[in-house]
């Protein structure tokens, strides 16, 4: 993320870079336009939540995109889950039960 480019702006060009199964970046970018006319205070925080969970999960030399997904999700309601995760029964189980963890553990050192 450069300087200038805010953490929604990042979350968004991550979801456009990214190769996907289906239509699972359009409707992440649906979603967000939708936070951002429905309940913009809960767009911030749904970028904030899925970057720094794929962070982590590349930290641990996972793939980072489960957990970005789940993370943006995070903030949906059921409702919304059934709408932009029609197609993604996986992607919607994991959303529905993503909890931020009040600090995330580094990984260990290998030497």
């Amino acid at each position: 993320m450069t300087e200038s480019e805010g953490i929604v702006d990042y979350a968004r060009r991550i979801n456009r870079t990214w190769i996907v199964r289906g239509d699972l970046s359009q409707n992440a970018a649906l979603f967000l336009q939708h936070l951002e006319s429905t309940r913009p205070e809960n767009l911030k925080e749904a970028c904030a939540l899925a970057v720094e969970a794929a962070k982590h999960a590349s930290r641990l030399g996972k793939d980072p995109k489960p957990a970005f997904y789940s993370g943006l999700f995070s903030q949906a309601t059921k409702e919304e889950r059934g709408k932009f995760l029609k197609n993604h029964q996986w992607t919607r189980r994991l959303a529905a039960t993503f909890e931020r963890a009040p600090q995330l553990p580094e990984p260990p050192l290998t030497e």
